[in-house]
């Protein structure tokens, strides 16, 4: 018999937003079964309204479910799923102060500085955003790790000389 996470994992692993009725029912269905906590079935919930396009619909989900304390894992997720759905809903200083002000996980933070990055870019700082988004690769330049780190630095001057 699979436990309450392998069933939950297969359910994102099928998930299809096409038939956002039939979603809604199944997580109800796993939901009903909770062997998780409150903050937990919240997270869940969130996440599917975030996938199915309703995050205005997610976001006072995702802030519910921290507020009543995740995992560190899924804290992680939270708030970075908090945030891009708050930017997905024109609230970017929201999402900025929810990826700032949290200490992520090491694993997370290349997703956090992409979103940040996003999120500068629709405030109209692209030059941050750009910055933000070559930090981010940093540890996939190789070789070209010192130039790449030269060239964002010149972002703030007038230019590349």
């Amino acid at each position: 018999m699979q436990s309450w996470d392998e069933r939950i994992a297969e359910f994102w692993r099928d998930a299809d937003d096409t038939d956002p009725v039939r979603m809604r029912i199944q997580i109800d269905r796993l939901l009903s079964l909770a062997q998780c906590s409150d903050a937990r079935g919240l997270f869940e919930r969130a996440s599917l309204e975030d996938f199915l396009g309703e995050e205005s619909a997610a976001v006072p989900l995702y802030e519910a479910s921290l507020s009543r304390g995740l995992d560190v894992d899924r804290e992680n997720q939270a708030r970075i799923q908090l945030a891009s759905s708050l930017r997905n809903v024109g609230r970017q200083d929201d999402a900025l102060r929810v990826l700032e002000e949290f200490e992520f996980s090491t694993e997370y933070l290349p997703a956090r500085d992409a979103f940040v990055a996003l999120a500068l870019w629709d405030k109209g700082d692209g030059a941050q955003a750009l910055r933000t988004a070559l930090h981010a690769a940093d540890p996939a330049l190789g070789r070209y790790r010192r130039a790449i780190g030269a060239y964002a630095a010149e972002l703030f001057d007038d230019g590349p000389p």
